[in-house]
């Protein structure tokens, strides 16, 4: 996400200085080698140093630990920000770490990547036309929120604007129980390995693909989002004992009909793509 949103302020904004930091050398080379930074910094203080703005990439868990090493290098009138999927625990987090220092957090998610991880995997079009979630929360100013909302639609991002409980709630939905059905789909169907690859197409291949994901990343959002995905997997589960329950009394009537209700929901809300 780091590395994307690196290449996309490069190609939009050429005059606007990108510092970045990482912990392995090898991503701080890649990236300054990509061009996605111009500069790296030996320390998160360092890197946010004189910023107005610094974007957290990191994994929900280790953002609050992040804004800390940030703080000697944090200016008066900074805005922090974030790409992480979660929103309420990471706002408890951080917000009484920036107290007192004219510093404010404003929370951002953008609906975008995929399953690949790593500054290889960057694409300096990613958050173009994609949506980006900003989280205002109520000690925030309006200018450091509009400061975020503009950062994001100058990457070409349709930005949102919600409370964190609401956004917590929505992607619970609509990301987090996609992943973790993708996921036990996938340990399911591959609970053994004999002659299945070859019966393995392209149906199986798009409805797991995430499930390739990062096991790092996913757990961290479980861990900050437990409520709200519990209630979203109570409603899949209700479902598929629904779907499991007309196989078993043969009410083939009733198959179709729900296949083609689940149907007909996805046109209303997707479209036919």
């Amino acid at each position: 996400m780091g590395g994307s949103l690196g290449l996309a302020l490069k190609r939009r904004a050429p005059h606007i200085s990108v510092v970045g930091y990482a912990r392995r050398a090898e991503t701080c080379e890649a990236a300054l080698t990509m061009g996605a930074v111009d500069f790296v910094a030996v320390s998160p203080s360092d890197a946010a140093r004189g910023s107005d703005l610094v974007v957290l990439c990191v994994p929900v868990l280790k953002l609050g630990e992040m804004a800390r090493a940030c703080l000697s290098g944090l200016q008066a009138g900074a805005v922090l920000t974030d790409v992480g999927s979660t929103k309420q625990d990471v706002i408890v987090e951080i917000d009484p770490v920036l107290w007192g220092l004219g510093v404010q957090f404003v929370g951002s998610h953008p609906i975008a990547g995929s399953e690949e991880s790593g500054i290889e995997a960057s694409r300096e079009d990613l958050y173009s036309d994609a949506t980006v979630v900003v989280t205002p929360a109520a000690d925030n100013t309006p200018e450091g929120v509009a400061r975020v909302v503009a950062f994001w639609e100058l990457l070409g991002a349709r930005v949102e604007t919600m409370t964190a409980e609401r956004h917590d709630a929505l992607v619970a939905r609509t990301s987090h129980l996609p992943h973790l059905v993708a996921a036990a789909l996938a340990g399911s169907v591959c609970r053994t390995a004999d002659e299945i690859a070859p019966l393995c197409g392209t149906g199986f291949r798009d409805t797991t693909r995430i499930a390739s994901g990062s096991a790092e990343i996913w757990h961290d959002i479980v861990r900050t989002n437990r409520a709200a995905i519990q209630v979203e997997l109570a409603a899949f589960a209700a479902s598929v004992d629904t779907l499991r329950q007309l196989i078993a009394e043969e009410d083939d009537k009733g198959v179709h009909d729900f296949l083609d209700e689940c149907r007909t929901r996805r046109l209303m809300v997707l479209g036919s793509e």
